[in-house]
Parts: structure tokens; sequence; C-alpha cells
């Protein structure tokens, strides 16, 4: 009995600290287009905690008219606030949809530099309330 019940308390423990540090996410919501307003169609959009001891990470898929939303414990449920670099992942060229069993080759959609937080230049502030980000980035080199 004595095990059940420290099971039981650990467990109950654990449900808390995990429902506890979801509390205080704020809703960030944004677009990522290129300088002529075209949309990047497809990535992520990661945030890079400065913080060495900070065991989370947000991110957010880029939907194909540019838009994202950012989540951390769960898909869209927002960001712990604070100061943040920001990358761009995964921006490649998808294959048609009746490439078949094709070998396809993707490309970068654009420069290198957004995929390196340290080089992207983007630097972000969560606020303690929502927020709406507008990020534009440029294509490779000799497009």
């Amino acid at each position: 009995m004595i095990h059940r019940g420290c099971l039981m308390l650990c467990l109950g423990l654990a449900a808390s600290s995990i429902a506890c540090s979801k509390t205080g996410l704020v809703p960030i919501q944004g677009e990522v287009k290129f300088a002529d307003g075209q949309p990047l169609a497809n990535g992520r959009v990661v945030l890079h905690n400065r913080n060495p001891k900070a065991k989370v990470s947000s991110w957010g898929l880029i939907h194909p008219d540019g838009s994202f939303t950012l989540g951390t414990f769960d898909v869209d449920d927002g960001v712990p606030p604070g100061r943040y670099l920001v990358s761009i992942q995964n921006a490649e060229s998808l294959p048609p949809a009746d490439w078949g069993d094709r070998v396809f080759q993707a490309q970068p959609l654009i420069d290198p530099r957004f995929s390196d937080p340290e080089q992207s230049e983007l630097i972000f502030e969560v606020p303690g309330d929502s927020s709406h980000w507008e990020i534009t980035v440029q294509p490779p080199a000799g497009r």
C-alpha cells in the first residue's frame, strides 16, 4: 500500500508540474514572406532560447500562404515570454503532386543564412500578450 500511495503521489506531482509549466504561454502568429510580398510556402519557424538552462524550444509550421502559429508543449499553444533568436528550417522546394516515384532533388527556397539563428538577424521579443510577427526573407543568391 505504501508503494501504491507513493506512486500516486509522484504521478500527481509530475502531472501538476507539467500543467504548471504550460501556464504563461503567449499566442504568437505571423507570416513569412519575400520582399515582393510572395509567401514562403513551407518550412518551420524555430525559436532559439538564449538561456542555456531552458529545456524547451518553440516552433511552428509555415503553411502554403506563409502563415504560422508557434507552439512549445503542443502544436500552436504559444511561447514563453522572452527574447529569442529565430531561424527558418526545412524551407525547401517540394515535388509536384504528380511527380511519382522519380528522384526529386529539393532546392532551398531561402538564403541559407536564415537557417542559422546566429546569422539570420531575426531576433524577436515575446511580450506578455499575443503578438503578430512579419518575417521577411530573401531567396538564395542567384535567384
